[in-house]
């Protein structure tokens, strides 16, 4: 497909009180004639997303964390509207689990998060309302367990760049009992997740142009081994497509 078909892309970022929940808020438009051939790589997040059309929704789904490339299609004249949401939000704010969800989709309702009344206007007013629901559904902060907080600070702090038992030394919670909640409730062990979040790291300097890792892996052949596994591409193919096929390595924000 050309890459100078006209799409358009903007991104916002959560207000501090939801910082250890949300990673941020985007809109992605596909002002064309044309469907728009995507492949998403692993990003370790969790995403609520509502397309439109014509302003009337015509689908809402949540997914669960992708451990491998996932290949979508979105028709002509689609707007959408997502969240990314962190690791304990499943527990908090969307209050229950996703580990069914591991590599898929769910149809929801658009009763779910009040979506059914969010008026679709301004990019910003729209989160805005995300934001009142997402406000409305945080439980105190004296019921969110310490543990928990320090999980989602810390995994989002390093990126994977560190060992699982380095990560519940940091914490103060056992690896054992970290892989059991993340099991629980996004499908994945500790040291499975710290993988993808190494992985989605190296997305960065693989858009730059950049083939031999910084840090994290062995060696060049680890490397490519690894983004291989959770993309199908090599680094060199990821860059090579990242204006078209991997729009979302051209958009993504540096943690």
């Amino acid at each position: 497909m050309p890459s100078n078909i006209i799409r358009e892309y903007n991104e916002l970022y959560p207000r501090k009180e939801l910082e250890d929940f949300v990673a941020s808020y985007w809109e992605n438009k596909n002002l064309t004639e044309f469907p728009q051939e995507v492949t998403i790589c692993p990003d370790g997040y969790i995403k609520l997303i509502v397309q439109l059309k014509d302003h009337k929704i015509v689908a809402y789904f949540l997914t669960g964390i992708w451990a491998k490339e996932i290949d979508i299609i979105v028709p002509p004249g689609i707007i959408t509207y997502g969240i990314r949401f962190k690791i304990i939000a499943p527990e908090y704010i969307l209050q229950r689990e996703v580990s069914s969800l591991l590599n898929t989709v769910e149809q929801l309702n658009t009763s779910f998060f009040n979506i059914r009344n969010v008026e679709f206007s301004t990019f910003s007013e729209i989160v805005d309302q995300f934001e009142y629901t997402i406000l409305d559904r945080l439980p105190n902060a004296d019921e969110i367990k310490p543990n928990r907080l320090r999980l989602s600070q810390f995994l989002y702090s390093t990126y994977g760049d560190i060992q699982a038992s380095e990560v519940a030394m940091q914490i103060y919670w056992s690896q054992r009992t970290i892989s059991r909640y993340l099991n629980k409730y996004i499908g994945i062990s500790l040291k499975k997740y710290l993988n993808i979040q190494k992985c989605y790291r190296a997305y960065f300097q693989i858009r730059d142009g950049a083939f031999f890792p910084e840090k994290g892996f062995f060696d060049q052949a680890h490397f490519i081994r690894e983004v291989k596994k959770h993309t199908g591409h090599t680094p060199t193919q990821l860059h090579q497509l990242q204006n078209d096929q991997f729009i979302q390595l051209k958009n993504m924000k540096k943690p």
